[in-house]
């Protein structure tokens, strides 16, 4: 398990977009399949984020946590982007960020092994809710913005956390068969890991836990929590759930 608190970490240029600097969440030295950065653009137009196209060999995906803004594509493309949105684009398309009010963005990077300029998925979570994208996980609930048949190679997702009696004394989980980001960006959360060894706390600003090593863990929210996970390799998007020897796992997709 890695855990990284964003307030303490240093202000630095983002490899894949060196016209801004922002706090590196996922390291490529984590081992965890992607890079992940938090970047705030203000809305003075001195904050320009480009990434893309020639000499670009990462897909490059973007979810505006506070803010709004607009995105133009390199084909003259012009996206508006809310609060609560997601973009996801492959190497070849070219994209151009600016902010109308300061935005705080998530930014991840994952390798592109078929770069298109037709890949592009772009979708606010209202489009998410209520379809069978958003699964009820057991104590939350799961909205997948990426899944394997999106050709990303990870998947996105805003997970909730609900406090509910049952959660009093944790809920165990184990991702066997994936390396998970949890970002967690609202609520109160502490994990335990190492069979209850271990322990670390959610913080303001933001507090990411990596399970690096297919760490089994133990999540203890003490309120409603808000998280934005990446997994590698990506969710097929049909994984449910279980909680068959004690620990919450993804089963074999069917």
């Amino acid at each position: 398990m890695i855990v990284r608190h964003t307030a303490e970490e240093p202000l630095n240029p983002v490899p894949q977009i060196p016209t801004v600097k922002g706090k590196e969440i996922v390291a490529p030295g984590d081992g965890m399949g992607y890079s992940a950065y938090e970047v705030v653009l203000g809305s003075d137009g001195n904050d320009v984020l480009e990434c893309g196209g020639p000499g670009c060999t990462s897909n490059h995906m973007y979810y505006c946590m506070a803010g709004s803004g607009k995105c133009v594509l390199a084909n003259g493309k012009e996206i508006s982007v809310p609060s609560d949105f997601f973009m996801g684009f492959s190497s070849a398309v070219k994209c151009k960020i600016t902010a109308s009010e300061a935005m705080r963005l998530f930014c991840v990077f994952s390798e592109d092994d078929s770069p298109s300029e037709d890949r592009v998925v772009v979708k606010p979570l209202s489009e998410v809710i209520g379809t069978d994208r958003d699964v009820d996980w057991g104590s939350g609930f799961s909205r997948r913005f990426l899944l394997r048949d999106d050709k990303f190679g990870v998947s996105v997702t805003l997970t909730s956390v609900f406090t509910r009696p049952e959660t009093v004394n944790g809920v165990p989980m184990w991702y066997k068969n994936h390396k998970e980001t949890a970002y967690y960006i609202n609520g109160n959360m502490t994990y335990q890991w190492e069979e209850g060894k271990q322990e670390a706390s959610f913080r303001p600003g933001g507090t990411a836990f990596m399970m690096n090593k297919n760490d089994p863990h133990r999540a203890l929210p003490k309120e409603e929590s808000l998280k934005l996970c990446v997994f590698y390799p990506a969710l097929v998007g049909n994984e449910k759930h279980s909680f068959d020897g004690g620990y919450s796992v993804y089963g074999a997709a069917e």
